[in-house]
């Protein structure tokens, strides 16, 4: 099969994809506990058999989905972090004006009080405003957190349920797979479909790369161009399949030489198997 062939197959499994299985791709239900998420299973059984190819094209779709949605709960958590060290700071403050409150109070110099008590309670006045405002910043920011979470495990239910309707057998790749990348120390998810000696697939790598995989599969062994998506045609990866059919190991070489990282390296990938989920 030439090049405009393979491209043709792996337009057509993206189209199937986002035709014959529209309930994956709806907005995330904003879930407020666990039996909404329990709710959220009975929501993902197609009524209907789908390709593979189909299949994979929703499953790379849903991975990008969770690479954007943990980037962002990682951002949410780093301001969460800065969120309690400025209300540290302001409960420290007003802590310390309560107590000058208290020793001007009781304090018998009636002449100097009642200035020192006005210029007390409007500062008190203003860091109890601070704090109240830290206080709504806070409960905003736990609220949005814990949304996030709630869709990364939606998001990890509808992979789940695809991964596990795909074909079980181990004389084919088709399937997702764990890959990691030496000595870059990239990591991702390959999603791959096997027709006969042809390799189609997408990927999808820390950072947010992503791209498509074209190639074949010879007597045990995997040749694969990986395209990326920006780059173009960007690197060759080549590795011998485990005799169960569930691991790959092998080498890569990247065709741009002139990048300032490393063109070469090896690689390994593990098929996940029914019912697992993401490392």
């Amino acid at each position: 099969m030439n090049a405009e062939a393979v491209a043709g197959v792996l337009k057509v499994g993206v189209v199937a994809a986002l035709a014959v299985i529209p309930a994956l791709f709806l907005p995330l239900p904003a879930m407020s506990g666990p039996q909404e998420v329990d709710d959220l299973r009975g929501l993902l059984a197609p009524d209907e058999l789908l390709r593979p190819e189909a299949m994979l094209g929703a499953l790379i779709s849903i991975e990008v989905d969770r690479e954007i949605e943990a980037d962002a709960l990682v951002e949410e958590l780093g301001r969460l972090s800065a969120w309690r060290t400025r209300r540290d700071v302001a409960l420290d403050h007003l802590a310390v004006l309560y107590v000058d409150l208290d020793l001007v109070f009781n304090s018998g110099d009636r002449g100097e009080q009642a200035l020192q008590l006005e210029d007390l309670e409007e500062r008190i006045s203003d860091a109890e405003g601070r704090v109240k405002i830290l206080g709504d910043r806070g409960r905003a920011l736990r609220q949005r957190i814990e949304a996030s979470r709630r869709r990364l495990v939606a998001l990890s239910l509808r992979a789940d349920q695809l991964a596990g309707m795909l074909p079980a057998h181990t004389d084919s790749l088709t399937g997702v797979w764990d890959v990691r990348f030496i000595p870059t120390r990239e990591s991702g998810v390959f999603t791959i479909f096997q027709n006969g000696t042809l390799i189609t697939g997408e990927y999808v790598l820390d950072g947010g790369w992503h791209g498509s995989l074209q190639g074949t599969v010879v007597g045990g062994k995997i040749f694969l161009e990986r395209i990326d998506a920006v780059k173009g045609r960007f690197a060759d990866l080549s590795g011998r399949i485990d005799s169960a059919g569930l691991g790959i190991r092998g080498t890569w070489n990247e065709r741009d030489l002139t990048a300032n990282r490393a063109t070469e390296g090896s690689w390994v990938a593990t098929k996940r198997r029914r019912g697992t989920t993401a490392p």
